[in-house]
């Protein structure tokens, strides 16, 4: 499924946008990092690096396949005075451009569902992640009300529209995100299967 960035932005703008607050505290509640570097995979226009900018210290490296999706990314964050704290850049979960053990939270949105190989992507986030770093990667609205209520809206849009805005992305069963997982040789995660969404929580312990 290929997606529009401007659509996509105006999107997030309009009918998204309570998600990524609910999303950026519930990461931050999970792992406790408030400092250092995260890298958010998948950024789109940067909805959630902002959120997650507005609650934290953290420097974050907003990545996104597109470049014109980071050309929107980075509109967004000079809009929000962040152009100190996020850095859009263009790359690949598959062959990021960071060095091993880079990052201390890594975060991703509703792109794994996009990636061409589920394991070597989980592969790369543990490799830029630093020890005792933290991934939380995923989708989902947040909540079970937030996910309704966005449906609604979008039910109402399509009421006056010809074209279905609503396009839920790929599903993947969660045997194959856990294989996924396990093929990329990580130990230390969990599954979240609930009303926040589908997500993969994993801790980079120490040596």
């Amino acid at each position: 499924m290929e997606l529009n960035p401007h659509d996509l932005d105006l999107k997030v703008k309009n009918i998204y946008s309570p998600t990524y607050p609910i999303i950026a505290n519930q990461i931050t509640k999970k792992f406790g990092i408030n400092k250092g570097i995260c890298i958010d995979i998948g950024t789109g226009p940067a909805p959630l690096s902002i959120a997650l900018a507005k609650i934290t210290s953290l420097k974050i490296y907003a990545m996104d396949i597109s470049e014109e999706m980071c050309q929107i990314a980075e509109q967004n964050i000079t809009t929000e005075c962040l152009k100190n704290r996020i850095f859009p850049i263009n790359g690949d979960v598959l062959n990021m451009p960071f060095e091993n053990g880079f990052a201390n939270l890594v975060i991703s949105r509703g792109s794994m569902f996009f990636w061409k190989d589920l394991s070597s992507g989980f592969k790369e986030i543990f490799r830029v992640l630093k020890p005792d770093g933290g991934g939380y990667i995923g989708g989902g609205f947040g909540s079970g009300e937030l996910k309704e209520k966005i449906k609604n809206k979008f039910k109402e849009i399509n009421e006056d529209s010809s074209e279905n805005f609503y396009k839920s992305p790929p599903k993947i069963s969660i045997n194959t995100l856990k294989l996924a997982v396990d093929n990329a040789g990580i130990k230390d995660y969990s599954l979240i299967n609930n009303d926040s969404g589908l997500w993969v929580i994993i801790h980079k312990k120490r040596d």
